[in-house]
């Protein structure tokens, strides 16, 4: 069931809703500022993740004009990549970020804004989304082990046993079962709970004296 529309002229920070955009999930609005129109996918609005063209970051975040002198740091550099992958189509992982409607938070438009949030990356942590269809957010990140951050990928498969969900990998070194056993079984159509408590038949080799 498609969402319905709100009325037009409805108030989402300073952006006003004009109608909705060619591209899906995605709906038209005018700044209070009076730049050209603004097209951003609806959940970014509804959930307060863009409430302006970005004029409003540019007003409050602090420092946000000034020079920081952290170009060359490794964190400006995760900032910056960041940005690019969720605004340059150009960016060859465009389609799985900006292109399904990732957006970066405006406070995190500044990298002074980002910086005060998450600060300096821990040795062997990534920057990670806890919802991956949400947005780059103080609210919606953390920093990550590569291992917690590889289990949370769209394309890892998720199982529900006994009330909980989590990663196939997850599920198999928790009960000590085989990874590719058990995303066979998933791709053969077996349902959550067979995939988990179905055990594993062992292989025996008779030996047959000569």
């Amino acid at each position: 069931m498609s969402l319905s529309l709100p009325p037009v002229g409805t108030r989402f920070g300073r952006l006003v809703f004009i109608g909705r955009a060619e591209r899906a999930s995605h709906w038209k609005f005018q700044c209070d500022c009076g730049s050209p129109v603004k097209e951003t996918w609806h959940y970014n609005v509804r959930k307060g993740v863009v409430q302006s063209c970005g004029c409003l970051w540019r007003e409050t975040v602090p420092g946000a004009r000034k020079t920081h002198g952290m170009t060359q740091t490794k964190i400006y550099r995760l900032w910056s990549m960041m940005l690019d992958r969720c605004r340059n189509p150009n960016n060859k992982y465009y389609l799985d970020y900006g292109g399904r409607g990732i957006v970066v938070c405006e406070r995190w438009q500044s990298f002074e804004g980002f910086y005060q949030d998450m600060g300096n990356r821990p040795p062997g942590k990534t920057l990670e989304r806890l919802d991956n269809d949400g947005p780059y957010a103080p609210w919606n990140c953390e920093w990550a082990s590569r291992k917690v951050q590889g289990r949370n990928k769209r394309s890892n498969k998720l199982l529900t046993h006994n009330g909980k969900t989590q990663s196939l990998s997850a599920w198999a070194e928790e009960l000590g079962l085989n990874y590719n056993t058990l995303s066979t079984r998933v791709n053969r159509g077996w349902s959550d709970e067979r995939v988990l408590t179905t055990p594993i038949r062992k292989v025996s080799v008779a030996w047959r004296a000569s």
